[in-house]
């Protein structure tokens, strides 16, 4: 492969994007985890499911997360890695030793060929098979209620005016200590009382026959209370039994190759054209970011500078540049999911970012900080200075070394 054929200095710089990238790739996938997938939490507690299905259902979940996020976490790693070499006085070095402006260029453009190829295969294949898989089971732990009601400990509203207690669920599989209360009809309310119960399931339908009890109906429009003792009664959830589950993909569910081949009876094909299309598109353009960060980071670092030539301001620059450009790609697409007409713009602007920052590195533009800011920030530093001054530290030093 082409990575191992590069030269010591270009291999050294290549590994250090390399472990940045993945550092900053980490820590931004954890972010967008935690605030992202847990909403799915109330889906798998809420249903009575294990933890392992929660587990399973966030690793579902991370590709479609890393496809978006693998681009903005290589310009950050490519930007820093290209600053810290300057800070470490590294690209001066190489400069003086008459290395070629390559030995920092290919490095980076060849990791960002590597993570193109990579947010390719996961917008294509990887990501619309999870999130698929996902919606399915999503669909089928919502579905399946009567999962909830078998479960021991806690109270659990099945319905709208329908809570069910268990105390305990035996080793054999039936209940003890068991409580319903039905105040799905406003005139009545109805409570169960079993020692024991057992849920059968016959013919399709699902009862919970429940021993040894009693019923305490309350009717609200009499006023009146009535109690009556039974041996064994019958409680009908077949209503609450999962049914089956049409788990309708949509478009960013299914996989390149099945939106060019879409199932006749996908409804989201005939509702959403539109949406259909600029799916199939963004897949195409959405990894060609990459190569726009990798310009665009060797646009504003990746030349020989001092402490004097304003370092922190061409990273920061490559870094809005970077995020401006990919929001302006959001944006777009959000615009063609409804229009058809600004699908094109989902090219001209990853490709126009390439085009611009690629002519500007080979005509050598070199940025600077404008006058304007750094007037503005050199009063902010004189004005830090006399601030620091009036501290209550440096006042106290003053006076030691006063007595001194």
């Amino acid at each position: 492969m082409q990575i191992f054929r590069l030269p010591l200095l270009e291999r050294y710089v290549f590994r250090r994007a390399l472990m940045l990238l993945l550092l900053v790739l980490g820590a931004l996938v954890a972010t967008m985890w935690m605030t992202q997938v847990l909403r799915e939490l109330d889906v798998v507690t809420a249903k009575g499911q294990a933890i392992w299905m929660f587990v399973f259902m966030t690793l579902l979940a991370l590709p479609a997360l890393i496809q978006v996020i693998a681009p903005i976490a290589y310009l950050i790693a490519a930007t820093v890695t290209l600053n810290n070499l300057n800070a470490d006085s590294e690209l001066p070095v190489m400069a003086a030793a008459g290395a070629s402006s390559r030995v920092v260029a290919r490095p980076i453009i060849v990791l960002g060929a590597v993570i193109l190829v990579a947010v390719t295969l996961l917008y294509h294949v990887v990501a619309p098979a999870s999130l698929g898989a996902l919606r399915e089971i999503v669909a089928h732990v919502r579905a399946d209620l009567l999962a909830t009601l078998v479960k021991d400990g806690g109270f659990r509203t099945v319905d709208n005016g329908l809570t069910l207690h268990i105390r305990a669920k035996a080793p054999d599989g039936s209940f003890k200590n068991i409580f319903v209360s039905d105040d799905r009809i406003p005139s009545d309310s109805t409570q169960y009382i079993a020692k024991t119960g057992v849920l059968v399931e016959s013919g399709g339908n699902a009862y919970l026959i429940m021993k040894d009890g009693e019923l305490v109906r309350d009717n609200r429009m009499k006023g009146e209370t009535s109690v009556v003792e039974f041996d064994t009664y019958g409680f009908d959830l077949s209503q609450f039994k999962a049914g089956e589950v049409n788990a309708t993909r949509k478009p960013r569910e299914l996989t390149t190759r099945e939106l060019l081949n879409p199932a006749p009876d996908n409804p989201y094909r005939e509702e959403f054209p539109t949406r259909w299309k600029a799916e199939l598109h963004d897949r195409i353009t959405a990894p060609l970011y990459t190569i726009a960060f990798a310009f665009i980071a060797l646009l504003f670092c990746g030349r020989a500078r001092t402490n004097r030539q304003d370092r922190g301001y061409a990273t920061a620059l490559a870094v809005v540049s970077g995020f401006t450009l990919r929001g302006l790609g959001f944006g777009v697409l959000a615009a063609a999911t409804n229009d058809a007409t600004l699908i094109p713009l989902l090219y001209a602007v990853p490709i126009g970012g390439i085009v611009v920052s690629a002519l500007a590195l080979k005509r050598g533009y070199r940025w600077r900080t404008p006058v304007g800011i750094a007037r503005f920030l050199d009063t902010l530093a004189r004005l830090g200075h006399k601030l620091m001054k009036l501290s209550p530290l440096a006042l106290f030093q003053r006076k030691s070394t006063g007595h001194a």
